[in-house]
């Protein structure tokens, strides 16, 4: 039952802060206080609005609970970062924001461990479920899964890679275009990874990293800094893939 409504908040969770926002919210460096709380708005708004539909049996006193907790999670963490040094660092922000958020999830799920979520769910939702015989349980795992292995791992990527990132030479590829391939490329190998995990095709893991190491082949053979970002880059996908299958 706690997997279950840990499931349930994390889903929403992620599906609030990463898919329902605007793109000038990835850095709280980058924006003014007005912009922090109008995302706390969207995400309260489609949080409350995920409630209703899937959880309406759920008192009101936790939505508003979890809704009012993030906004103010990120006000301060928007605070934080004129703080000292360390804080300026869009890495050790996002970690903290994410951190403080895991832990709030986990409080609810902590005061409704005595509550039965399966019976507030909306009835429509269940039965639709049971036609199909997929079970609630594997169906959030797998959201969850999907979810945090697309946006979520590419903003943490790019946040620890920031450091290492080679310096481009003139007259490059388009470093938009570059960055929106690898991206797509970098969750789709995590997606690859989290399947055959499952199925527990543990060796063919090992030609998803080939086969991305190939199309990278030249540069990572003429370019040395290159090739060590690209390294990182790789073994970070491959760590939050396993972590991914292996906790949710």
């Amino acid at each position: 039952m706690l997997r279950y409504t840990f499931l349930i908040l994390l889903v929403i969770h992620v599906l609030c802060d990463f898919y329902f926002r605007t793109e000038t919210v990835e850095s709280k460096m980058k924006i003014e206080l007005r912009q922090v709380l109008y995302h706390a708005c969207i995400y309260g708004v489609f949080s409350v609005l995920l409630f209703i539909l899937f959880l309406p049996g759920l008192e009101w006193r936790y939505i508003l609970f979890f809704v009012l907790s993030h906004g103010l999670i990120d006000v301060i963490t928007y605070f934080f970062h004129f703080q000292s040094t360390f804080w300026q660092n869009e890495r050790n922000i996002f970690l903290l924001d994410q951190a403080m958020h895991f832990m709030i999830v986990s409080m609810l799920v902590y005061y409704t461990r005595t509550l039965d979520l399966r019976n507030l769910c909306r009835e429509a939702v269940c039965q639709f479920l049971d036609v199909f015989g997929v079970p609630e349980c594997i169906l959030l795992a797998w959201m969850a899964r999907l979810l945090l292995i697309h946006k979520p791992a590419n903003i943490l990527i790019v946040h620890i890679l920031s450091v290492y990132k080679p310096t481009e030479k003139d007259g490059e590829a388009q470093k938009g275009n570059d960055k929106n391939a690898g991206r797509f490329i970098g969750t789709l190998e995590r997606i690859i990874m989290v399947i055959f995990i499952a199925l527990e095709q543990y060796s063919a893991v090992g030609l998803v990293l080939t086969a991305k190491s190939i199309a990278r082949y030249e540069r990572i053979t003429k370019e040395q800094d290159f090739a060590e970002y690209y390294l990182l880059g790789t073994l970070l996908s491959t760590i939050v893939a396993i972590c991914v299958s292996v906790l949710i």
